[in-house]
């Protein structure tokens, strides 16, 4: 934010350089009979950087007034986001208090009942992609290590359950 008011001295002041060093040159290359009008160049260039000065002056008002709006605007969000934030807050604590008192009215499985559930239907899975690839029953206890009466089963389960719902849908 700072950059265009150093960017305006500096070019300023290579203005008045330049300005200096351009009279000097031609006082020095004109006669010596003319007085020099010092005073009135004086006067010129104190104008001059009055004027520059109040310009800066009033971009600074102007750069900190866009900047005290931004801070209020920045400040009106955040304390939006915190409403929001804790009305989230409090939903959350309420559906885990929901959730904690529907846990423990309902029994708790074991771990290790999850994991037999799990790795029975990671075998009935397994049973299912084997039967698609055309095996057998007996080739498919084979591969598993299981029995072939325990395959059979599973087969014969899933086959009642699809015709079940084949006839649901008919």
């Amino acid at each position: 934010m700072d950059l265009p008011y150093y960017i305006l001295i500096g070019a300023g002041a290579l203005i008045m350089t330049a300005a200096l060093l351009f009279k000097r040159e031609r006082t020095a290359g004109s006669d010596e009979t003319t007085p020099p009008q010092g005073p009135w160049d004086k006067a010129d260039m104190e104008r001059s950087l009055q004027r520059f000065l109040n310009q800066i002056k009033h971009e600074q008002k102007a750069a900190e007034v866009r900047w005290t709006q931004a801070n209020a605007a920045l400040a009106e969000e955040v304390a939006e986001l915190k409403q929001r934030l804790a009305r989230v807050e409090s939903e959350w604590a309420a559906w885990r208090a929901a959730g904690q008192a529907a846990v423990s009215g309902a029994p708790r499985a074991s771990e290790e009942e999850l994991a037999d559930a799990f790795s029975l239907r990671e075998r009935y899975r397994r049973v299912f992609e084997l039967r698609q690839e055309g095996l057998s029953p007996d080739e498919i206890a084979k591969r598993l290590g299981a029995g072939q009466g325990e395959i059979e089963l599973i087969l014969s389960l899933a086959g009642s359950g699809e015709r079940g719902k084949a006839d649901g849908q008919a």
